[in-house]
């Protein structure tokens, strides 16, 4: 009778087990197609609720993110603020040259260096203006991008030398019909191809080498339509950028970008521009999901960490790794960090090794809060309507790639990582089935 009864009861639970894998594969395979991996927990447990392959490793997208923000609070903390210097070397106490030391402040806009350099206003600098962009060391794109990434709104080129997003702004206005139509620009330097017409609207801005051009047709009955692009050529465009700014504070000189580290040594100070802290940018940044800050914010981090030895992104590899084994206990040695926002396809992490580190990350309360909720206005969560209230999560999107990372703050609070690859629908199609699956296990 006992055996009897022991056998009833492994055919039971292999039952059960079954039928919550049939669950699970129900709720996902039998809905679209695609490799779906997943991980739920309790935050203070050493064991899963659920998970399936787990540890297999894949593109995190935007996912990492949740990395780069758990480290910048942890590393460079909730006051930490970017500072851009304006020096002077000087000569029988006259002003000789001129340095704007840049810090790779990914907020940095036009209308602060005008405020910052109004010391100098109306003068005529006898030596070099000089832009200093060596707080970084590395190329301005991170490497295996998206060939189609490169130039767009959302994936700029990153430098110490960040200005105005490092994005170009264009407002195309209809003209007289057939006549080129009329565009103004915030870099200075476009070429346009776009005529005003009777047909719809048709507009493309592309980058070859240093030179913007702009192609198509606008409506002639169209309102001004505004188009934004990334320079391929990061130098060209800030310096095109300070040229402007010099000429409307009236500041004449030779303007060039150099290294300055020994000049600097004997500069004189003149003025210095805060950017708002970490604790005021970085959540706006994890709710848009803004790759160029979170880039910046990488390469801040590693540079800060030791910046002799990088000359490359995935030189910061090994310091991010490092970085999460001091501060989270964690060891990642398989796991592949090359930039801060998830872009490049060279990342690759296991979901297992993300849920764990969600787990660690939960006590750094101002990272849970800066995290999305759902219908957020200008999240990512913003037309994520069905997932539940309590959900704080990031999102991660590529060509192939649909994830979503975060936490159910319930009274017993989890941490959950699905992560889908390789799928035929389209990427909306997909984040139904991931957020019915979430609803499920955490509604």
């Amino acid at each position: 009778m006992k055996l009897k009864l022991t056998t009833y009861l492994c055919l039971f639970v292999i039952l059960f087990l079954a039928g919550c894998s049939s669950t699970h594969d129900d709720l996902l395979y039998g809905k679209k197609s695609a490799f779906y991996t997943y991980i739920i927990g309790d935050i203070d447990s050493t064991n899963s609720q659920i998970e399936k392959d787990a540890d297999v490793f894949i593109a995190p997208a935007s996912c990492q993110k949740i990395v780069t923000a758990l480290l910048a609070y942890k590393t460079l903390g909730s006051d930490f603020c970017y500072q851009t210097k304006l020096l002077a070397l000087k000569k029988d106490n006259k002003i000789e040259d001129i340095i704007i030391e840049f810090s790779g402040d990914p907020t940095l806009k036009s209308e602060d260096l005008l405020k910052f350099l109004e010391p100098l206003e109306g003068m005529h600098i006898k030596g070099k203006i000089i832009l200093d962009n060596s707080a970084f060391n590395t190329p301005p794109q991170s490497p295996n991008r998206m060939i189609d990434d490169i130039g767009t709104w959302y994936a700029q080129p990153v430098s110490a030398m960040n200005l105005d997003e490092n994005l170009v702004s264009i407002t195309v206005i209809p003209n007289t019909l057939f006549k080129p139509a009329i565009i103004t620009n915030d870099a200075g330097y476009l070429v346009s191809g776009i005529i005003t017409g009777v047909e719809k609207s048709s507009l493309k801005l592309v980058c070859e080498g240093e030179k913007l051009k702009a192609e198509g047709t606008i409506n002639i009955t169209d309102k001004p339509v505004k188009l934004t692009i990334s320079p391929i050529d990061i130098d060209g465009f800030v310096l095109n950028k300070i040229k402007q700014i010099l000429k409307t504070k009236k500041i004449t000189g030779k303007v060039v970008i150099e290294n300055t580290k020994r000049l600097k040594e004997s500069a004189e100070l003149l003025a210095t521009h805060k950017s708002q802290p970490l604790s005021v940018f970085l959540p706006p940044a994890l709710q848009c999901s803004d790759n160029f800050v979170f880039d910046s914010l990488y390469l801040t981090i590693i540079h800060i960490q030791d910046a002799a030895s990088i000359k490359k992104w995935e030189d910061g590899d090994k310091i991010i790794k490092a970085l999460i084994k001091q501060h989270f206990g964690l060891t990642m040695e398989k796991a592949l960090f090359i930039d801060g926002s998830g872009l490049s396809r060279y990342n690759r992490v296991q979901p297992r090794q993300l849920f764990k580190l969600l787990q660690k990350g939960f006590v750094v309360k101002e990272f849970v809060s800066a995290l999305p909720f759902p219908t957020q206005s200008k999240s990512s969560l913003e037309k994520r309507t069905t997932l539940p209230s309590h959900i704080r999560a990031k999102t991660g999107s590529m060509s192939g790639i649909s994830g979503l990372c975060g936490y159910a703050c319930i009274a017993q609070p989890k941490a959950f990582v699905i992560i889908a690859n390789s799928f035929a629908p389209t990427i909306a199609e997909t984040n139904v089935v991931i957020d019915n699956f979430v609803n499920y296990y955490l509604g």
